[in-house]
């Protein structure tokens, strides 16, 4: 069986590669400069945005492609030298440079994905800028070199006259035949295996340069899905931190629910999607939100976030009402987006506008986009009942591990109090009182015990909420009536919770403490 020398087309395309060589050796040399340039910048402007370290700008899916590219024509004109006894060192430094540049752009993608979180130190960032350069440099050399191959050099010096002679090469070899469907379709199914069976020599014949091929093809394969996923089209999960806007953010949190914090039903045929989530200003000025930033795609389209809902929600964070953040400061907001019934999903994407770049009369936007599991916070659960002594836990609710235990209990139409007061270095014992609105029929209930609030739960760390934690989650029930409670606790009387009910508890047989977490509902029994 007679096969056709594999370097038959590198030879008569000698210089129409190296001309391509010089073309994509240009390109690559171009965005090696860009990378340059973009590290002087970040040198020279202490207070660069990290906006300009998205990875898409500076590393991209043909980068990587171009390398294959190079590395693979440079492989195959080395195997041809080498097989002709032609110069090849050319060829080797051009395989290697390019494998070594290849897994360099790997790294600066894992640098610029590093950076959408954490800006550079200025000696690092003056650091890898010399270190582009290096990198800069041999480009240059192996584009005039690649350039002289490709227009200015005698490929007689190569005797490849001889070879192409040696080839035998026919017009037969492009001649056309006619395929025709009908009784003799056997002769094209033979015609197909013989072609087969000659494939497969040809390639046992040419093993190394097809592991070869193979090898980069699946490189390139699996740099593009990496890419894809992580820098072109990539979705952030909670707790991972990215740059938007001038702003470093994080969400840390998302739920789901039709509830307000005390229980009740906020709108029929409703749901809210929260999402608690941290800002940190790196703008070098004060900065606000802008809510038409911000997105939640649902079944039905995308939602913006609602500011007049906030206050449904002071058990999972503090609510944006378009104040300042200030530069180089750390803030926590909920964003509030309210979908209709039928969005109701377990999953949810949420999508921040980045930049919006005009070109020749198109507008084009960048994203980042979240992807949100939120907790769900939609049925009212009834807990177990605890008794005066009991240590009642909330676990599972919205405000975390807190929990409440209740010794012993007053009812009072006064409470007097004493308390320090100091002015300056003297201090004097005050007498103070807490006085029932008996005009609107009210008493004092006394609670001695200890309510105890998790620190780590948003409702603690929500410094905006106006609500103590009697005001907010409890009510009181006298017999079959159900009414609410006002915490009138003096902030210098720490061992005991007053509150202010209705007058008739006091003649009821039976009296409870309801408390209403979101959609966990706890009694506790006082008579």
């Amino acid at each position: 069986m007679i096969l056709k020398k594999p370097y038959a087309f590198l030879i008569k395309n000698f210089r129409l590669i190296h001309l391509i060589l010089t073309i994509l050796i240009g390109y690559l040399l171009f965005r090696t400069y860009n990378l340059y340039s973009f590290f002087s910048r970040y040198v020279d402007n202490v207070h660069a945005t990290l906006s300009d370290a998205n990875p898409s700008n500076y590393i991209t899916i043909f980068m990587f492609l171009v390398s294959v590219i190079i590395i693979t024509f440079s492989l195959a004109m080395y195997l041809l030298m080498k097989k002709k006894d032609k110069p090849k060192n050319l060829y080797i430094i051009l395989s290697i440079y390019y494998i070594a540049l290849f897994i360099g752009f790997i790294s600066y993608f894992v640098l610029f994905k590093s950076m959408d979180s954490a800006q550079l130190t200025l000696r690092n960032a003056m650091i890898i800028r010399d270190v582009t350069m290096i990198i800069l440099l041999p480009q240059a050399v192996l584009l005039v070199l690649s350039l002289i191959r490709a227009v200015g050099f005698d490929i007689k010096k190569f005797n490849f006259s001889k070879d192409l002679k040696d080839l035998d090469l026919s017009e037969g070899d492009n001649e056309e035949f006619e395929f025709v469907l009908g009784v003799d379709s056997y002769k094209y199914f033979r015609f197909i295996r013989r072609h087969l069976r000659e494939f497969k020599y040809y390639v046992l014949e040419n093993k190394f340069m097809f592991t070869m091929l193979m090898s980069l093809t699946a490189a390139v394969l699996i740099i593009l899905t990496i890419l894809n996923f992580t820098v072109y089209n990539k979705t952030y999960g909670k707790n991972q931190k990215f740059t938007a806007n001038n702003l470093s953010i994080q969400v840390n949190s998302s739920y789901l629910t039709n509830l307000s914090y005390n229980g009740t039903k906020i709108v029929d045929d409703k749901y809210f999607l929260v999402a608690n989530v941290t800002f940190k200003n790196t703008s070098g000025s004060s900065t606000v939100l802008e809510m038409s930033n911000y997105a939640l795609e649902t079944k039905s389209g995308k939602v913006r976030p609602t500011l007049t809902r906030n206050n449904y929600f002071i058990d999972f964070g503090s609510g944006y009402a378009k104040e300042k953040i200030e530069n180089d400061t750390t803030v926590d907001y909920v964003l509030v987006f309210e979908i209709d019934e039928k969005d109701y999903a377990k999953k949810y994407t949420m999508i921040i506008t980045d930049e919006v770049e005009y070109k020749a009369g198109t507008m084009n936007a960048k994203y980042k986009k979240i992807a949100l599991t939120p907790l769900v916070y939609k049925d009212l659960e009834t807990k177990d009942t605890y008794k005066m002594g009991d240590v009642l836990p909330m676990s599972g609710s919205s405000i975390g591990n807190s929990t409440l235990k209740i010794d012993s209990y007053e009812l009072k139409n006064k409470f007097i109090y004493q308390y320090e007061a100091c002015i300056r270095a003297t201090c004097n014992e005050i007498k103070d009182i807490v006085s029932a609105d008996a005009a609107k029929s009210k008493t004092l209930l006394i609670l001695n015990g200890d309510l105890s609030i998790d620190s780590n739960s948003t409702y603690a760390k929500n410094t905006k909420k106006a609500l103590t934690f009697f005001d907010a989650f409890v009510q009181i029930q006298y017999d079959d009536k159900i009414g609410p409670v006002t915490n009138v606790t003096p902030s210098s009387v720490s061992d005991k919770y007053i509150l202010e009910v209705d007058e008739r508890v006091a003649k009821a047989e039976h009296v409870n403490l309801i408390i209403t977490i979101r959609n966990k509902r706890y009694t506790l029994t006082l008579k």
